[in-house]
């Protein structure tokens, strides 16, 4: 199993790009916002990989963190879902926009993703709306090891790719103040999926800028109302 690879870009096409290690060139399927950040041929580039075996293929798809990798995994779960359109969901809606989507049953936000139409997205939303609270955990945890991990001397080129991608695609984790929130209301009784719902719809409904206490008194009179 190839979990990672580390090497120096030699040839970048529309969906793949292929990483010379050593001397050996992996071709790495990646999303469309990999690609337009990519380093330059030449360059060092390192990704967290995941490969694809089957019957008839064997394929290599590269992410930029392990979040990105897991929700690959977890859209490719899904019936109808095969690894080009969650490569197309990931590359075209932030990660914290399709949690939201999901959780909020939002349909037109998934399928203005390419390729993906309204029945993939109600599949998408009915088998993983139960899953996606759990992720946003899984994220938490990961983003803390990617911390030290960047930190590292030795991971430098991971450090610049992943500082390229945050600011075309600033939204592509969940805050931690959405996290604390979440959290707030399980404490307060709340299931995980209720709690990471009414955040959500708190969250994506407001205009401002909300701090932890804000989005739980609205998450609150949220709840109250529909209970």
């Amino acid at each position: 199993m190839i979990g990672r690879i580390s090497g120096v870009v030699d040839y970048i096409s529309e969906d793949h790009i292929i990483i010379d290690v050593g001397g050996v060139g992996y071709i790495v399927y990646v999303t469309q916002i990999t690609i337009s950040n990519s380093p330059k041929l030449g360059e060092k580039i390192s990704l967290f990989t995941e490969l694809i075996v089957k019957e008839d293929l064997l394929q290599l798809v590269g992410f930029i963190s392990p979040v990105e990798r897991e929700w690959y995994k977890l859209l490719t779960s899904v019936q109808g879902v095969g690894s080009k359109a969650a490569l197309a969901l990931l590359g075209q809606i932030p990660i914290q926009v399709l949690s939201r989507a999901i959780l909020l049953e939002d349909s037109t936000t998934i399928t203005s993703a390419q390729g993906i139409g309204p029945k993939i997205a109600k599949r998408l939303v009915v088998e993983l709306k139960g899953k996606v609270p759990n992720m946003i955990k899984i994220q938490s945890k990961s983003e803390t090891a990617l911390d030290n991990l960047s930190n590292s001397p030795t991971n430098q080129t991971y450090e610049i790719n992943q500082q390229k991608i945050d600011q075309e695609f600033s939204r592509n984790d969940v805050s931690q103040i959405e996290i604390d929130a979440i959290s707030g209301l399980i404490n307060l009784g709340y299931t995980q999926l209720n709690a990471s719902q009414v955040v959500a719809k708190v969250i994506n409904d407001s205009r401002e800028e909300l701090v932890v206490e804000d989005i739980i008194r609205l998450s609150l009179k949220t709840l109250v109302v529909k209970g």
